[in-house]
């Protein structure tokens, strides 16, 4: 049993509460916010509008921003200069056309008849400046029953 003496003792020293270092709460909260930061823009930057054609021809602030277009190529409408590596071509979607130069590698499905979507800036006027061609697969599944 304890002595009356370690009792009072005890009960004179004051208990320091225990507080949260203000300073790792500020680096805490520091730290957050630019992880916040840097994946915002880093989405902002990547991010691109996916419209029709039809919509890209409405659009008014579409020449501060990168879209996205697609549609089907035209047929008869590719051109390639072979010295500048430029590819010219239309698509077309909804009955409305857009006119697009590419300057890169072409997919090796890329003719005419085949969907295509196209990344890139437009200005207002034709041509659509694309900086990036995709050439969509058409499917090789049919829908159909098996025979026996």
């Amino acid at each position: 049993m304890p002595s009356a003496i370690a009792i009072e003792e005890t009960k004179s020293i004051p208990r320091r509460s225990r507080r949260f270092p203000v300073g790792l709460l500020i680096v805490g909260l520091a730290i957050l916010g630019a992880v916040i930061y840097l994946v915002y823009a880093n989405t902002q930057a990547s991010a691109a509008y996916y419209l029709t054609v039809k919509e890209l021809r409405q659009c008014t602030s579409c020449n501060t921003r990168s879209v996205r277009v697609s549609g089907n190529v035209q047929a008869g409408s590719i051109v390639k200069d072979e010295k500048t590596n430029t590819l010219r071509f239309t698509i077309v979607e909804g009955g409305q056309t857009l006119q697009v130069v590419y300057s890169g590698v072409v997919p090796d499905i890329f003719k005419d008849g085949v969907q295509v979507v196209v990344e890139g800036h437009y200005t207002g006027s034709d041509p659509f400046q694309a900086q990036t061609l995709l050439a969509k697969c058409p499917s090789k599944f049919q829908t159909g029953t098996p025979t026996p």
